[in-house]
């Protein structure tokens, strides 16, 4: 898997190098704090890519302006890039990259907290690399994420229902367990997860308003999948991978498995499971 390969490196690297200056002398923190904001206009939508090398993510609404960034870094060691393109769908870019030259320590100081506007659609992707996330999403307007974890924990939930249909979410997960609960209140129309070396919890508690698709590919850690019993589940996995597999009131026919309650279901999800080495289990909550 090309993402579980990468993040590996990235681990590796990131626990042996000492962080050290010329000469092998450690090189003190220098901490900064850069602060933006920018109030709601004329805005349809907005795009937002973060990348964070390393260091803590902390992302969740904000009902006051457009989006509020507060960032910490150590500027010895990092550089910031913030930028903003107004438009009628804003585009706001921002990055904090290591300096190769100075490596990556154990501990870090570094931490970016994110809010955006409850009125305004949002087109989030975010890629973390060395550090813990937390996506609090109840009450974003979200129109589609793309979410890549490096090496941390990610914490993800929606608390309360997407005003607006989403896209699609994709969750790709490296070295550190991913939890989100919630999942069913952001109204998606496909999902797509792509496990790495730490376990994942996925719960889709929620308000359900529509159908949907889940794409799941089994990593090392493997995949708890949690849906209100009402909702009507079908999953399909290759016949070599279903030892691997644990199903809780499911039956088989023509191929693939079926809830109890799935002919019968207002709501339907048809889960798709790829081969990996860690178990696929699929329960209730």
């Amino acid at each position: 898997m090309k993402t579980a390969s990468w993040i590996a490196g990235v681990g590796i690297l990131g626990f042996t190098l000492a962080g050290c200056g010329p000469g092998g002398n450690p090189v003190p923190a220098d901490i900064a704090n850069f602060i933006q904001e920018r109030p709601v206009g004329d805005e349809t939508g907005l795009e937002a890519d973060i990348r964070f090398d390393l260091g803590t993510v902390e992302i969740t609404r904000e009902a006051e302006v457009l989006y509020s960034l507060d960032l910490e870094y150590d500027r010895n060691r990092h550089d910031p890039r913030v930028e903003y393109v107004p438009g009628a769908k804003g585009r706001l870019s921002c990055r904090l990259e290591s300096r190769q030259e100075v490596g990556i320590r154990r501990e870090h100081r570094n931490r970016l907290r994110l809010g955006f506007a409850d009125s305004v659609p949002l087109d989030l992707r975010l890629t973390s690399g060395v550090g813990d996330t937390r996506l609090s999403l109840s009450g974003i307007r979200l129109k589609s994420l793309d979410m890549e974890s490096g090496v941390g924990a990610v914490k993800i939930s929606a608390y309360e229902p997407n005003p607006i249909r989403c896209d699609e979410v994709r969750f790709r997960s490296g070295v550190g367990s991913l939890e989100a609960v919630g999942l069913g209140n952001l109204h998606f129309s496909v999902l797509r997860f792509e496990g790495g070396v730490g376990g994942a919890t996925l719960d889709f508690s929620g308000e359900w308003r529509q159908d949907a698709d889940i794409h799941i590919e089994v990593g090392v850690g493997g995949v708890d999948l949690r849906f209100p019993r009402e909702t009507g589940v079908r999953v399909d996995a290759a016949s070599n991978f279903l030892s691997g597999v644990q199903l809780e009131s499911f039956s088989l026919r023509e191929g693939a498995w079926y809830s109890e309650n799935y002919d019968r279901a207002a709501v339907k999800v048809n889960v798709k499971a790829a081969t990996g080495v860690g178990g696929l289990k699929v329960g209730w909550i």
